[in-house]
């Protein structure tokens, strides 16, 4: 019975020790041009202590002497720093993450898409009347255009059916050898085994 008082006691004793090297540290959050960075989250791995800044920038933690700090906020770099460099400088000094963004016009006078495509459409658009110099009818120069594009269409469909592949195919044949195989395999080891 006079083991259970012992325990408590050496817990206790042990306790009080681990809590020896605990110490609260407070520091301060700068971003760019020394302006304070508030609501910055400061998170110490060891023991899941965390904190926030407040609006001036500063905050306070309970810390080990060889804890690191992570600090992270939205709009900065996040960084890790340890307590021993905050025990000699408090301030720490965050990076500004920047995105650059692709500058955007507004003008009232401004075209929808649908707008460029027609334009796009009008400059394309290819006039069949005969020309100056040029030796064909609009019923020539039209027959011409069609029997060019009727050309181009049928060497695409003819190197399409050329270059036929399909893959589902391709593995289905693939297990089916397999499949025979291992059944002749099994036949000629039936027999082997017979004789």
């Amino acid at each position: 019975m006079k083991l259970i008082p012992f325990i408590l006691l050496l817990f206790t004793f042990y306790n009080s020790f681990s809590q020896q090297d605990l110490f609260q540290i407070e520091g301060r959050i700068i971003g760019a041009q020394m302006k304070p960075v508030a609501d910055a989250y400061i998170f110490n791995f060891r023991n899941l202590d965390k904190n926030i800044t407040n609006s001036n920038g500063v905050f306070s933690i309970w810390v080990k002497p060889g804890d690191s700090l992570t600090i992270s906020h939205v709009s900065y770099f996040r960084k890790t720093v340890t307590v021993h460099s905050l025990l000699i400088n408090p301030i720490v000094q965050l990076e500004v993450d920047t995105i650059n963004i692709k500058g955007v016009n507004v003008s009232p006078n401004q075209k929808t898409d649908t707008e460029k495509a027609m334009e796009n459409i009008e400059s394309i658009k290819f006039d069949f009347r005969p020309q100056p110099g040029d030796d064909y009818t609009e019923t020539e120069r039209m027959s011409e255009l069609i029997s060019t594009e009727n050309a181009v269409e049928r060497a695409y469909s003819s190197s399409i059916s050329l270059l036929r592949f399909s893959p589902s195919e391709k593995i289905s044949n693939y297990f089916e050898k397999r499949k025979k195989r291992r059944k002749a395999k099994e036949f000629e080891s039936t027999k082997k085994l017979e004789k």
